[in-house]
């Protein structure tokens, strides 16, 4: 694995050599993170930041030293995401907010809009999604310095998902049609590594994941659109995006069970657990829960009451 090897002793003076092996580890540490969870890289990311950490102390030319403070950004924003996706959101927290600093010293707005999405993301995940809307706030400011219609649209997106959470169905709506519309200004702008993830088909899956929070919280009308978004969205995802692919069939699954279609409920949810078997990720177990509720409330039927006890299982 990458990251726990010896790495060589820090020079005096850096180029951009330097910069760019920081910038392929994050690289391969955030493809690892995709598609097995952060519980599998997120030691060896830390690795990696003790080395990195010291060509801050290199002289370089104030290029170099700029695009150094963007890369170490990123590969603390990741170390922090996958602290996160490991069950550790202090740890994610703390590193984020480093990462805020390191992007802010480099001048990337860009980068700095999308570690608030990331601390956002983390607030929301626990329950906190008036603190997530402060941070995808601020993040918005930033991707709009940054002049990033891609970043504006993932903030939009999760600003969304945090109405949604909140009850608030015509502020949810309001958000994913100003994420649908950033994303179509985007077209052919340049788009950093760390962004790279967010697709049209990312992009469905953040409109099906607020439909099934309207649907959970608000109407469950809702779930007929998510269906339609999501059962499209775990089609279109690759081996390389297991991870969102699983949490995609989770929501599905859920749908199915708020529509009344138990048999097919218990089938996606097996799909699941089954695509998630080897991936390190605490926050899909986290994710699991929603799921598992739904299915108690259905314990009277067969297909229901042992989709909860095959959660159960897997989560224990």
């Amino acid at each position: 694995m990458p990251g726990t090897g010896t790495y060589p002793r820090t020079a005096n003076r850096i180029g951009l050599s330097e910069v760019r092996r920081v910038e392929e580890e994050t690289s391969t540490f955030r493809a690892l993170d995709y598609r097995y969870g952060g519980g599998w890289c997120h030691e060896a990311a830390l690795a990696q930041l003790s080395w990195a950490y010291r060509l801050l102390d290199a002289a370089g030319t104030e290029r170099v030293k700029a695009r150094l403070c963007s890369a170490l950004g990123d590969l603390t924003s990741l170390a922090g995401w996958t602290a996160f996706d490991a069950g550790f959101p202090d740890a994610a927290h703390a590193r984020f907010d480093r990462a805020l600093e390191l992007a802010r010293e480099g001048g990337d707005n860009g980068l700095v809009a999308n570690i608030l999405y990331r601390k956002g993301r983390v607030y929301l995940h626990y329950d906190a999604p008036s603190q997530a809307l402060v941070a995808f706030t601020q993040g918005e400011r930033a991707a709009t310095a940054a002049g990033s219609a891609l970043m504006l649209s993932v903030l939009c997106a999760n600003q969304a998902w945090a109405h949604a959470k909140l009850g608030r169905r015509d502020e949810a709506i309001r958000s994913l049609g100003r994420a649908d519309e950033a994303f179509s200004r985007a077209g052919d702008e340049y788009v950093p590594v760390w962004v790279r993830f967010f697709d049209q088909n990312d992009l469905a899956a953040m409109i099906g994941t607020v439909y099934t929070e309207l649907a959970i919280g608000v109407d469950p009308a809702y779930a007929v659109a998510a269906c339609d978004e999501l059962t499209c969205v775990v089609d279109r995802y690759g081996t390389e995006m297991t991870r969102s692919r699983s949490f995609c069939l989770v929501l599905l699954a859920i749908d199915y069970l708020l529509m009344g279609d138990v048999d097919e409920a218990a089938e996606v949810g097996g799909h699941a657990l089954a695509a998630a078997e080897g991936m390190n990720s605490a926050r899909f177990a986290d994710r699991l829960r929603p799921l598992e509720t739904e299915a108690v409330r259905r314990a009277e039927h067969t297909e229901a009451r042992e989709l909860a006890e095959r959660i159960a299982t897997f989560a224990a």
